[in-house]
């Protein structure tokens, strides 16, 4: 099963944006404190080599991040590349979906349905992948 965080961050960055629109129009503007970002930074991309089991630093990737307190929750979005919006809109859901007592539950559904959508997206991708397949054991 995804996690929202992962969900949200593979979704259509727009579609995340809507949704985050529609969790600020909840609040004044003041309810919103930037702590840092949006900005671009690199991080380690670290993979797991499939003999061996082992973590190991395949390089660096760019992304963008932001940090800031929604109604005094804090909220932390990250996405791959640059896209100030989408990591801001992240920022904004984690802090919402955070906050005690899910005062934004109805925010569940929507994302249950990106992650439907995600999740057969990935099933295709694989389809498409496994049908150039070849059967080594064959030769």
């Amino acid at each position: 099963m995804l996690s929202d965080t992962h969900i949200l961050s593979c979704s259509a960055p727009h579609l995340v944006c809507e949704l985050a629109e529609q969790v600020l129009a909840r609040y004044d503007h003041t309810a919103v404190t930037l702590i840092s970002g949006p900005r671009c930074v690199l991080v380690q991309l670290r993979m797991i080599d499939g003999v061996a089991e082992m973590v190991f630093n395949a390089g660096e990737i760019l992304v963008t991040e932001t940090r800031l307190e929604l109604n005094g929750q804090f909220g932390f979005g990250m996405v791959i590349g640059r896209d100030a919006d989408h990591a801001t809109a992240l920022a904004v859901l984690d802090a919402a979906l955070r906050m005690p007592g899910d005062p934004h539950a109805d925010l569940r559904p929507r994302i249950a349905e990106f992650g439907r959508a995600l999740s057969e997206a990935y099933e295709r991708r694989f389809a498409a992948a496994a049908a150039t397949r070849v059967a080594f054991e064959t030769f």
